[in-house]
């Protein structure tokens, strides 16, 4: 055991060094194990840490890695963990529950910034042999705590990007030198398993950085290339048992690809590149941000001295730069950008191909440091001098960049004024190489320090780390009301809390429900949805149940609402409560599969919510009914168009008195609502005394008013908390006829349907009167397979977004199986392409003997 520390105590110290800083900057805000401040920040804190406790859920046992019910009426999971999940460390979730994920989160991360340390300092070591080892530190401590990977921690997948691409590098260098292929291999097949996003643009970048692996000797790396394009190849094939699958969902779900409008891209200047090689340079991870390129001082000089070398050939030096331009300009022309990241236009997070141009100086600085004899105190002016125009410049410029302060720019050239001076002094013979190594890692260690610490701040100033209690808030009573919900008889049921955290609460709580927040959805169900008062629009990000009709509750099988307050919905009576939250019972629920009156045949929907769910609910219950009808209202305002004014003190008001008859659930629409303020969106109703607040964030303007068993005077007062000056066009009052609400959903039930789950299964029993369809209001997907009596049926889609199945009179099971499309063909040839690259592996070594 000493021995092997004795000879591996600097890959100890690679690992370390990074998780270290990164425990630090992390305390520096406050946040550590269970500290009261959480590292779920952005996404992190309405996705990544949620993905991971429906992780957990599936290696508990209690979903399927395949499909889940926990979102958006129903998602292919399986995609969801290729964009969202892929990592080595998910399986650390199993140890964790729903109070202590952020843990996990925070563990992971700390890990996960050791380890690309540590792959880091490993390939340096492989590929350049005679590096100190102190300098192989100071270049993998910088490559692991580079701008990109800090600035982004919150998507925290990405992270394991960077574990792999200098493993993929050094499998890369051992394929050409000296015919080893198991490592490229690998390594390459995983990243395309994890992550194919990443993976997709690491293939381009790998085509050009062969090539120029191939011109440091031509004549006999040419050689090489039949095993760099099969191997590359097998790697791909074998990433197929994840990748097809997706793409499959990609080519269904995907959005558009992004058209080239402009040539130029988005607040990108000239000096870009000077600008954010300021230490500590932080403008901003949203919209009209400038590349993350930061990865020290020292591998940017050193990367200007590759290019003054004598000892390193012109058509070396032409090919580094080529790729280098490549990245540079891709940074400035929008079709290059975009080519990048696949073609599609980010949402937020820009030019996400940034790491490439780290990686490019790191490797090309550790390549300097290799031949260090061979430089001149020239080679070291000219950089200098180079780079000192180009900061200066910038600085001259700088209301281009406003995001750089006199602290960035001080220390920057602070830094630069010590790195010259340790330079020149080695190059003079001052200082000995051992001391000069020790040296640049402490100075770097430094630099690449504060340059994290900044990159925290600006996220935390962006984004906020959350607290502990507000990811803690409900999580007991939660856990106490689904509890209950599961010890009743209902099969299977949907469920949706009022009262929201995130987009996800359904997965975080892990229930089965409507909303949804993910890059990965079914885009299909969420038009469809959007279209009968779900809000999903533009590329349905976002699906919210919030803001909808009893009519939707019912046919889409919301069985039960959690709620801090009473809904005041027809139908829902309270059944349960712990804490502040109460649990309210929907009489009126349909099961996810009920049959219709005959053979369903799509409806046509139109921009108008209440006459898509009357068209609905009719052609389900083979009726032809009025169920809404607007009443006339009293107000302070007659104008079409509603402008209010509040004061400074005194936020916007108006009333409204309508007559309302009885047997009614009253709503009421505000089209075209404007507030001053966007960040207060919320709107409270108050009733005959009554407060209701609803949210209008990625939510219909559509608001239950109450439900009213006799007729009644409602005297309503709508507040806009937060806003001086509001505007909306005169609003509707509407009342829905509960008689004849109850009577259709009343005629549904009349055909007896029982629906039961179990993971990735749903198995349905029915008894119909004639021949009809069973409508699924399940998501359609291609993955979904449907058997009775062991025999394969039809599924057929409708409305576009859902499904049905045709049955004949009579009674019968129906058994739907979900596996992803394409996972079959994908695993097969996963197996395939890993065989034959053991068969290719050992037929090269037998030649190569």
């Amino acid at each position: 055991m000493k021995t092997f520390f004795r000879n591996y105590w600097t890959y100890f110290i690679s690992f370390i060094i990074p998780l270290v800083i990164i425990f630090g900057v992390y305390l520096s805000q406050g946040i550590y194990w269970n500290s009261d401040t959480s590292p779920l920040l952005g996404d992190g804190f309405h996705q990544y840490v949620i993905f991971d406790l429906n992780l957990r859920n599936i290696l508990h046992g209690s979903d399927s890695l395949f499909y889940t019910f926990t979102s958006g009426l129903g998602l292919n999971f399986y995609a969801l963990s290729s964009y969202y999940l892929g990592s080595f460390l998910s399986p650390l979730v199993y140890f964790f529950d729903v109070s202590s994920m952020p843990d996990a989160v925070y563990l992971s991360t700390l890990l996960k910034f050791g380890l690309i340390g540590l792959s880091t300092f490993f390939s340096l070591s492989i590929i350049f042999k005679n590096l100190s080892a102190p300098l192989r530190l100071s270049l993998s401590t910088s490559y692991a705590l580079m701008s990109f990977t800090v600035s982004q921690l919150e998507i925290k997948t990405w992270l394991d990007v960077f574990i792999l691409i200098p493993l993929i590098l050094n499998g890369l260098h051992l394929l050409i030198t000296e015919k080893k292929r198991i490592l490229y291999f690998t390594s390459l097949s995983i990243l395309f398993i994890q992550n194919y996003y990443f993976g997709y643009m690491t293939a381009l970048f790998l085509v050009v950085w062969y090539f120029c692996q191939l011109s440091w000797d031509f004549k006999s790396r040419k050689y090489s290339f039949l095993d760099f394009f099969l191997t590359s190849l097998l790697a791909g094939l074998t990433s197929f048992i994840m990748t097809l699958p997706t793409l499959f969902d990609l080519r269904t779900h995907g959005e558009k690809l992004t058209a080239i409008t402009k040539i130029k891209t988005d607040a990108s200047w000239y000096l870009d590149l000077f600008a954010k090689q300021f230490i500590g340079a932080f403008d901003t991870t949203k919209y009209g941000s400038i590349p993350m390129i930061f990865v020290g001082l020292l591998p940017f000089i050193l990367t200007i001295v590759f290019f003054t070398l004598k000892s390193i050939k012109f058509h070396v030096k032409l090919c580094y730069a080529t790729l280098l331009i490549i990245i540079i300009a891709s940074f400035y022309l929008e079709a290059l950008d975009l080519f990048w990241q696949g073609m599609h236009a980010p949402n937020m997070f820009l030019h996400r191909y940034a790491w490439i141009f780290s990686t490019l100086l790191i490797y090309i600085s550790a390549e300097v440091l290799n031949r260090f004899k061979d430089i001149k105190l020239w080679n070291i002016l000219f950089s200098m001098t180079f780079l000192l125009f180009g900061y200066l410049a910038t600085i001259y410029f700088k209301n281009h960049y406003s995001f750089l302060t006199k602290l960035n720019i001080l220390l920057t050239l602070e830094f630069l004024v010590v790195y010259l001076l340790l330079l020149l002094a080695l190059i003079k013979k001052l200082i000995s190489p051992k001391i000069f190594s020790i040296l640049i890692l402490i100075f770097t260690i430094s630099e690449i320090s504060f340059n994290a610490s900044s990159q925290f701040n600006g996220i935390t100033k962006e984004w906020g780390f959350a607290s502990r209690s507000t990811y803690d808030k409900d999580i007991t009573s939660m856990e106490a009301i689904l509890k209950y919900t599961k010890q009743q008889p209902d099969t299977f049921t949907r469920i949706e809390k009022l009262q929201t955290q995130t987009g996800n609460d359904s997965m975080k709580f892990n229930y089965n429900g409507i909303s949804q927040f993910s890059s990965v959805r079914n885009r299909s169900a969420s038009t469809t949805l959007d279209k009968l008062g779900f809000k999903s629009s533009g590329t349905n990000l976002n699906l919210r149940y919030a803001n909808n009709t009893i009519i939707a509750d019912s046919l889409f099988g919301i069985s039960y609402n959690i709620s801090e307050t009473y809904p005041d919905k027809y139908g829902f009576h309270p059944s349960y409560q712990k804490d502040n939250l109460t649990l309210y019972k929907n009489q009126f629920a349909l099961p996810i599969a009920f049959a219709t009156q005959s053979l369903y045949k799509d409806v046509d929907f139109n921009d108008h919510t209440l006459d898509n769910q009357t068209q609905f609910l009719n052609q389900i219950a083979g009726l032809n009914e009025e169920y809404f009808y607007p009443i006339n209202h009293h107000t302070d305002s007659g104008d079409n168009v509603v402008n209010l004014n509040g004061t400074d003190t005194e936020d916007a008001t108006i009333s409204y008195s309508i007559e309302v008859p009885d047997n009614s659930q009253v709503y009421l629409s505000m089209t075209k609502l404007n507030f001053s303020n966007d960040k207060k969106k919320q709107v409270d109703i108050i009733v005959n005394g009554e407060k209701k607040s609803f949210t209008t964030d990625n939510a219909f303007t559509f608001f239950n008013l109450g439900y009213a068993e006799h007729k009644q005077t409602f005297d309503i007062q709508i507040k806009f908390p937060g806003n001086a000056q509001v505007s909306f066009e005169s609003p509707t009052f509407y009342r829905l006829d509960t008689k004849k609400y109850t009577e259709a959903i009343t005629k549904i039930k009349e055909n007896p349907v029982e629906v039961s789950s179990y993971k990735n299964k749903v198995t349905v029993n029915y008894k119909v009167k004639n021949e009809t369809s069973i409508f699924f209001t399940i998501p359609y997907d291609r993955g979904w397979s449907a058997y009775q009596n062991g025999k394969k049926i039809q599924i057929q889609q409708a409305q576009t977004g859902f499904m049905k199945i045709d049955v004949p009179e009579g009674e019968g099971t129906i058994t739907l199986s979900f596996i992803p499309k394409g996972f079959v063909a994908g695993a097969s040839c996963s197996l395939i392409a890993i065989i034959v690259f053991i068969f290719y592996d050992i037929q090269r070594k037998k030649y190569s003997r």
